[in-house]
């Protein structure tokens, strides 16, 4: 691609022999473009008779045409100078500057968006933050300003909106929809108290173009069954993705209950193996066991454990034991007890 300079405007205008002027470019062009160079200078009536060129960033960098062809493969700015020789020695040297821009259009960081919750109130971006290049806005849905021709746009209305950046080497555009989604609407109702053994549907509503998640057991239906006290959260997730969430606190009310066994039998022949308390209602408990000696030869935290049997790795002997239990209530409430019970072999 050539592009033609008349020196006689870069030269006899641009060029004011001061760096302030001189560094502004006469003219801008694509990276791989070529310009026709022709020479002009200041000698009065004398036509010169010999030319040394020198191009910055040009290919080639030197000439002695008159009118030489050079190409550009580099961005930048660039100077250019011709001394200009005529026929009494006598010599003129003018200068000019020459920008090189690559032009590409980069991808444009703008996509389509859903606005959940409030009013709107977003920047659009179209990147390219290249002092060559040109921007326009457009919406077939809203009235913007005509005015809207920087890099980003301030908007606080749905609609389709359209970018178009161009610059003398290269153009692009891109489109993009803002939405204000739908947020669904979730309400569990008020916390309740409950007995043990509950069985109890709680609901997130039936639309079922909307996506569920419990806690905190991972359910992924519109309702569930509840069969123990404890508090339950549901995520709602419209199609739009917009989200709500709501809660409820299931109370177990009932009084906690606690019974210990007088005897087991921990002959690896079920029931009866394992010496352990029967608890409802109850979210702490230690149990320690102690022989008629006064020694304790077991005792555990976990609220579902018992004693197998087994003293120092080795079965226990047959007879009376000592249980103390500890207990703390889902409530709060706690309790001590202590009983004695027959291990049966």
């Amino acid at each position: 691609m050539k592009k033609n300079l008349l020196v006689l405007l870069a030269f006899g205008i641009m060029i004011m022999k001061t760096s302030l002027f001189a560094q502004t470019p006469s003219l801008i062009i694509c990276k791989g473009s070529s310009i026709n160079y022709r020479e002009f200078n200041t000698g009065g009536s004398e036509e010169s008779i010999a030319w040394d060129w020198t191009f910055e960033g040009g290919t080639p960098t030197t000439s002695n045409l008159r009118e030489p062809s050079i190409k550009y493969d580099v961005i930048g700015i660039f100077k250019t100078t011709c001394v200009s020789t005529f026929p009494s020695g006598s010599k003129d040297t003018n200068s000019t500057y020459v920008r090189v821009i690559d032009g590409t259009i980069e991808p444009i960081p703008m996509n389509d968006t859903t606005i959940c919750s409030g009013s709107i109130s977003l920047t659009l971006d179209a990147g390219n933050d290249y002092d060559y290049n040109r921007f326009m806005w457009s919406s077939p849905d809203v009235t913007l300003n005509p005015g809207d021709t920087l890099r980003q746009l301030n908007i606080n209305q749905p609609g389709t909106y359209k970018v178009s950046i161009g610059n003398k080497c290269a153009s692009g555009d891109k489109t993009i929809t803002v939405k204000k989604g739908i947020v669904p609407t979730v309400d569990l109702g008020a916390d309740r108290f409950v007995c043990r053994n509950i069985s109890l549907t709680l609901s997130a509503g039936n639309n079922q173009n909307n996506s569920f998640l419990w806690a905190p057991f991972g359910e992924t239906t519109s309702s569930i069954l509840a069969s123990q006290a404890g508090t339950y959260r549901v995520t709602v997730t419209s199609p739009d993705g917009c989200t709500s969430v709501d809660k409820i606190m299931l109370i177990d009310s009932c009084p906690p209950v606690y019974y210990l066994p007088n005897a087991f039998t921990p002959n690896d022949a079920p029931p009866n193996d394992i010496y352990k308390p029967y608890l409802e209602g109850f979210k702490t408990m230690n149990l320690r066991i102690y022989n008629r000696w006064g020694e304790k030869v077991f005792e555990t935290d976990d609220l579902y454990g018992g004693w197998d049997g087994q003293a120092n790795g080795e079965p226990a002997i047959e007879g009376m034991y000592i249980a103390i239990l500890e207990l703390i209530g889902n409530d709060g409430y706690r309790k001590m007890d202590q009983t004695s019970f027959l291990l049966i072999r």
